[in-house]
């Protein structure tokens, strides 16, 4: 007989085709997620306070395909819980802690949760006491440690010569017209929620902690600071993390020119240097199927489909 399938929620879906949780939605929907069923969706927005926009029309137009799945206004209208079930909250930065409350309180055993996770590092330590002392399992969203690139670099990697550098960055695929609502949407800042994905390859593979780091050292030649929206963050940023036991990480980011992301390792003495990127022939091809599929997507959704796709699985499987 088939293993009962995991329960999944999904709190905080957004719009379609433009938010993150949509994107979670629609693969959990199209039966890509093995062992995973979205039985629920929380949307506290489009039900609430935005129930009058487009966007919320687009949103019930949306959801009004699926009979059987649950739309709920709050996490605490959704079904009561018995056994194992699965919240995935795609809410705002600064929302996420009263959401994880919430969802504790409501009885989930398992969260995963899109990064950063919070604001700050006080209320993450915060979280991470509440649910140990719920018993309540915690998955970060964090898709890079699944990307082809990061797992390319990595084998290179462990095969140089010690002391070599290894270099991540990446450009986003905002605008100039667009970065005001990059600056008011992403509030936290880039560093938290751009560049955290390449920090915590570091942490993941490499065994960067805070302790570790000796010193940071920035780039002012490719870095931008400036004010948007009544926010000061940046929108390009470059710099060098030196660590105690004497290895360097060079991080750079670019909130424009389109998606793109490299990896590359290079030996001191040598010209030449090790090059993975993102995307590449095999994913471009991947990713105008999708787009043509999904026509309007955030481009970024298409682009990471597959790491998304692996997450969730992964997830799914620790909890079976």
């Amino acid at each position: 007989m088939a293993a009962k399938p995991v329960e999944v929620a999904l709190v905080g879906c957004g719009a379609p085709r433009r938010g993150m949780g949509w994107y979670h939605c629609k693969q959990l929907l199209d039966g890509r997620v093995d062992g995973g069923k979205l039985v629920d969706i929380v949307e506290p927005w489009f039900l609430g306070k935005g129930k009058e926009t487009p966007l919320a029309e687009e949103f019930m137009s949306w959801v009004a395909k699926y009979s059987g799945l649950g739309v709920h206004a709050s996490i605490g209208e959704s079904p009561p819980i018995n056994g194992k079930k699965l919240a995935i909250i795609c809410c705002r930065t600064a929302d996420n802690p009263r959401m994880v409350s919430e969802a504790i309180e409501h009885g989930f055993t398992h969260i995963y949760l899109e990064k950063p996770g919070a604001n700050t590092v006080a209320e993450l330590e915060q979280m991470l006491e509440l649910t140990k002392s719920k018993g309540v399992v915690v998955f970060m969203g964090y898709n890079r440690n699944f990307s082809k690139y990061i797992l390319q670099a990595n084998a290179h990697l462990a095969t140089a010569a010690p002391g070599s550098t290894l270099t991540l960055g990446r450009n986003d695929c905002f605008t100039a017209e667009t970065l005001d609502e990059c600056f008011e949407r992403n509030a936290e800042g880039m560093i938290k929620n751009q560049m955290v994905h390449e920090i915590v390859t570091m942490i993941t593979y490499h065994g960067l902690t805070a302790d570790s780091i000796a010193e940071v050292v920035a780039d002012p030649a490719h870095t931008v600071l400036e004010t948007r929206k009544g926010i000061e963050d940046f929108s390009k940023m470059r710099c060098t993390i030196k660590t105690k036991s004497g290895r360097a990480f060079v991080l750079w980011g670019d909130r424009l020119n389109g998606e793109y992301a490299e990896a590359k390792v290079k030996t001191d003495g040598q010209e030449e240097e090790f090059k993975a990127v993102r995307p590449d022939s095999e994913l471009t091809a991947k990713k105008r199927k999708l787009d043509e599929e999904t026509p309007g997507c955030m481009p970024y959704f298409t682009l990471q489909d597959d790491e998304y796709l692996n997450l969730k699985k992964a997830v799914v499987a620790a909890m079976t």
